[in-house]
């Protein structure tokens, strides 16, 4: 590797924990909702919502996936006889509301990107979500200042682990794939996918799960000390 140049960081997961939980959160909360606001009427809401989000995936099986939970909300109302104009976006207010709630900021993460930014090293969050999500994710962690440049695939137009992400990343920070690292703690998509832009990488494999069989080199880290670690040994 050339000297380090950028860091380029996936965001749920990885600089925070967990989306899972708050995933889960907020279709409990989705569902209260939907009982309080239409009644009986509206037991189910959490599994029309799933069914909705991958209703609209089986019907554009050839564009990036939807992230939009209005979309979702929209659809699942829909397919529950409910008009969902005027409901839709409360809905997905509810969503993310509940996530939001349930996010933590990896310990020692704000810290190291203040060390990172401090020695000249870009600092980029690239992530599969919205933009406008995404922001509201780092502003709320405490994050929003720390970070030089957000990549969503919202404004890529393609998901990671798709090349096109990667090298918009590149452009914004300046750099070659040479200078730059990816950390993640999706495999496939964010190690296997940085590869795939010629940049390497570090599994944040917070989750203890097996280590992949893989042609190329990587390292793996099991919390974010050790990610810091493995970066420091770079400068």
């Amino acid at each position: 590797m050339s000297k380090l140049k950028a860091v380029f960081f996936d965001l749920d997961d990885t600089l925070y924990t967990s989306f899972q939980a708050g995933d889960r959160r907020a279709y409990e909360c989705l569902e209260a909702w939907a009982q309080q606001t239409f009644g009986e009427a509206g037991r189910g809401f959490d599994a029309a919502f799933l069914a909705a989000r991958k209703q609209l995936a089986a019907e554009q099986p050839d564009m990036p996936p939807i992230h939009d939970r209005v979309l979702f909300a929209q659809r699942a109302l829909e397919n529950m006889g409910f008009n969902p104009i005027p409901h839709a976006r409360k809905a997905a207010a509810i969503y993310w509301g509940a996530v939001f709630s349930q996010m933590t900021v990896r310990p020692g993460a704000p810290e190291f990107l203040d060390e990172l930014r401090g020695r000249g090293i870009k600092v980029a969050v690239v992530t599969n979500m919205l933009a406008d999500i995404q922001l509201e994710k780092l502003v709320r962690l405490g994050l929003a200042e720390r970070v030089d440049f957000l990549v969503t695939s919202e404004e890529a137009g393609i998901d990671k682990p798709q090349r096109a992400i990667f090298d918009l990343a590149m452009r914004k920070c300046g750099v070659q794939p040479d200078e730059a690292l990816m950390v993640g703690d999706n495999f496939a998509h964010d190690v296997g996918g940085a590869h795939g832009a010629d940049i390497s990488g570090i599994w944040l494999n917070w989750t203890h799960k097996e280590r992949p069989a893989c042609d190329f080199a990587f390292d793996e880290a099991h919390d974010f000390h050790e990610v810091a670690e493995h970066i420091r040994a770079l400068f």
